[in-house]
């Protein structure tokens, strides 16, 4: 029964994860976050881990609510 019910909530978040990924690039399309500064590391947090780490130099983190 456990397993059951732990294979249906990973089914369930793998699903719903899938819609989110169109309406992540929809909503990027009407904000026109396309054009960021070409220094910057925009939508990619390993990157710009990796980076602050190569460099040096702390990292600063965005969170953004979008109404």
């Amino acid at each position: 029964m456990r397993v059951r019910w732990q294979l249906g909530l990973a089914v369930w978040v793998l699903a719903a994860c899938v819609p989110a990924a169109s309406a992540q690039d929809d909503l990027k399309k009407n904000l026109k976050d396309n054009n960021v500064a070409e220094h910057w590391i925009y939508d990619d947090i390993a990157a710009g881990f990796a980076e602050a780490r190569a460099s040096g130099k702390p990292l600063l983190i965005t969170f953004r609510c979008v109404p």
